[in-house]
């Protein structure tokens, strides 16, 4: 247990990092989930567990904060709403988004015809829409009962916690800050040992967003925090939280640097990058994230040429 009665509960993930962080953290009425784990027994029960070795009762839950729309942070909201009666909050944005994962197949539209103009091979890509397929489905059809707002504070014994909108690894991210305690709950936004993937995401409506400069744009606002301790989704808490963006911003301006080199050297579409940036065979969902990664360089190089 952290300094605050917050308690940290790594939940076992079936795939990517091994552990999704979850805190639970006492608020005035009751008790505050920040994210929820994947709809996976091992994820519930462990998490149930966890609930009870820390006395907290289901019907003591009383908010479900969504950091963001990826299945790992909350695939339980649901479950765990029907079971405590608990009000799940997330950003509009993902929110939205969410509805189209969930209940239209213009996302894999949308992917197909990214990987024609990108270069892919034919033979290639109907494992990536079947990868990206599977994935998907981990997604689960969920509706806030409320949408977390930038700059609102939310009530807990750590004091108001600030939250932050921090776009770019998802629309809808968002960090909380306690002033009080010098606490981040940075989710995916920032994670010690790995650097966020930002990539590529459309609209439906065909237009498409600077995600690599929202996400650096929101690395800036973190920067003017007072942040003694970062909780991340991944990994365990650490400090030095502006050394941390500072390598982070180095590492994007590096690899923009490489595919503005590669394209000098005649690497014409993004399946030409990938190749060189991953020069190994990659499976096919590491295709799709190494795909809308390089989208995502490509189209902020195009806004800041």
């Amino acid at each position: 247990m952290l300094d605050g009665g917050i308690w940290r509960i790594p939940l076992p993930l079936p795939f990517g990092p091994p552990h999704v962080n979850v805190y639970l953290l006492p608020c005035p009425d009751g008790w505050m989930l920040i994210d929820t784990g994947m709809d996976t027994p091992e994820c519930w029960n462990t998490l149930t567990a966890a609930m009870n070795d820390a006395g907290v009762a289901p019907n003591q839950l009383r908010q479900i904060v969504v950091t963001h729309l990826h299945p790992d942070h909350c695939g339980l909201a649901a479950r765990l709403r029907d079971a405590s009666g608990a009000t799940v909050w997330m950003h509009r944005a993902d929110a939205e988004l969410l509805m189209q994962l969930t209940g239209t197949r213009r996302p894999q539209e949308l992917l197909e015809e990214a990987m024609k103009q990108a270069g892919t091979p034919d033979s290639f890509r109907p494992a990536v829409l079947s990868s990206y397929d599977r994935l998907l489905r981990t997604f689960p059809a969920l509706s806030p009962d409320a949408y977390l707002e930038d700059g609102e504070a939310l009530e807990s014994w750590l004091g108001p916690l600030q939250v932050i909108w921090t776009p770019g690894h998802a629309p809808g991210l968002c960090c909380l800050y306690s002033q009080e305690f010098g606490y981040l709950f940075s989710s995916d936004h920032v994670i010690e040992d790995i650097t966020p993937h930002v990539g590529w995401l459309p609209e439906t409506d065909g237009s498409v967003q600077d995600h690599l400069g929202q996400y650096l744009a929101s690395l800036n606002r973190l920067d003017e925090l007072e942040v003694q301790k970062v909780l991340p989704a991944h990994g365990a808490p650490f400090s030095e939280l502006r050394d941390w963006t500072a390598r982070t911003r180095e590492h994007h301006a590096a690899r923009s640097r490489d595919i503005a080199q590669f394209q000098s050297d005649g690497a014409d579409v993004a399946d030409d990058l990938i190749k060189r940036l991953w020069p190994r065979e990659l499976r096919p969902l590491e295709y799709q994230l190494a795909l809308t990664s390089v989208l995502a360089y490509l189209e902020h190089g195009r806004r800041t040429a």
